[in-house]
């Protein structure tokens, strides 16, 4: 079993950015093999790009992968046609928020009703799912995280809501606790 920690965009420099560096050395520290590397077209984070990159990081059936923010959206994505063991989503937004760079990814469903979130497929093939959200984020709104939670049917052991975590910048606890309870 492995981790695969799909950062934001932005991040140039991933052990260095947020908190993916230190869950990367909990992980190893405990004996849980995790791949955290800067992944390519790091700014506009194009789902043309970041989920073959997924692909050839080999992610399978035994890797739980860890999107946050862009990273969050790819995982939902790359769920749609792989099978996970798990998927842990930290920030995750349903729509673009209007964000034209956002719309450019190719991530978000469009207005005219293209590109929907195939939520029955990311269900059938991931069997664990866990998503962490903010109260305070201020770049997601909470009812954009309702929304991915409602399409993929999250109960509350599996919807995590913490308050005054921001974007979750920081390294939080919870995340390691959840990734070792399916280890």
């Amino acid at each position: 079993m492995k981790v695969i920690i799909a950062p934001g965009n932005g991040c140039t420099n991933i052990l260095r950015s947020n908190w993916y560096g230190q869950l990367h050395s909990d992980l190893k520290a405990s004996g849980i093999e995790s791949i955290c590397e800067t992944f390519p077209d790091p700014n506009e984070a194009k789902r043309s790009i970041w989920l073959p990159h997924i692909e050839s990081l080999g992610a399978n059936e035994e890797t739980i992968l860890v999107g946050h923010s862009s990273g969050a959206q790819a995982a939902l994505r790359y769920a749609e046609s792989h099978k996970l063991k798990a998927v842990i989503l930290v920030a995750a937004t349903y729509t673009d928020l209007g964000d034209a760079g956002e719309r450019a990814s190719g991530y978000y469903p469009d207005a005219d009703g293209k590109n929907e979130y195939k939520f029955s497929e990311m269900r059938a093939n991931c069997g664990i799912w866990h998503q962490f959200h903010s109260d305070d984020d201020p770049f997601i709104p909470l009812a954009e995280a309702e929304q991915i939670r409602h399409g993929l049917g999250l109960n509350d052991d599996e919807y995590h809501m913490l308050p005054g975590r921001s974007h979750f910048f920081e390294p939080f606890s919870e995340l390691l606790e959840t990734i070792k309870s399916i280890t």
